[in-house]
């Protein structure tokens, strides 16, 4: 019998660590700054003029953000000053998924070890006589 408890305190001390994890990631999903769901990229383009050196194959080069609104992608060019704020919540949004993975991970992980302990708990009801 006390082999069993003693692996029911193991996985008391399991469930702890899992709830502690939980808080973590939590925390560190909550401070988290602005989010854009979109990519960053950079374009070449042709303008279409006549006399431009893009006829050439010196093609315009300008900065993208790429997002989906409704479906549809909407692109649109970034200027130097945004360019870098941008970038940064573009980021910040890929982090906050990775992070949402590893708690929906983490939840699996501390539901199966509560499942566990709930099996290892379990008593079987007396003989009825």
């Amino acid at each position: 019998m006390i082999a069993g408890r003693e692996r029911e305190s193991r996985q008391r001390l399991e469930i702890r660590r899992r709830q502690e994890q939980l808080g973590a990631l939590v925390g560190r999903l909550m401070g988290l700054g602005p989010l854009i769901a979109g990519s960053i990229y950079e374009r070449k383009r042709r303008c279409g003029k006549p006399r431009c050196g893009c006829v050439q194959g010196r093609l315009h080069r300008d900065r993208v953000l790429a997002v989906r609104r409704a479906g549809q992608a909407v692109v649109r060019c970034l200027d130097p000053i945004e360019g870098a704020a941008t970038e940064e919540a573009v980021v910040a949004w890929r982090l906050f998924r990775r992070q949402r993975r590893e708690l929906q991970e983490a939840c699996r992980g501390l539901i199966a070890a509560v499942d566990h302990l709930g099996r290892m708990r379990q008593a079987w009801p007396a003989r009825a006589r």
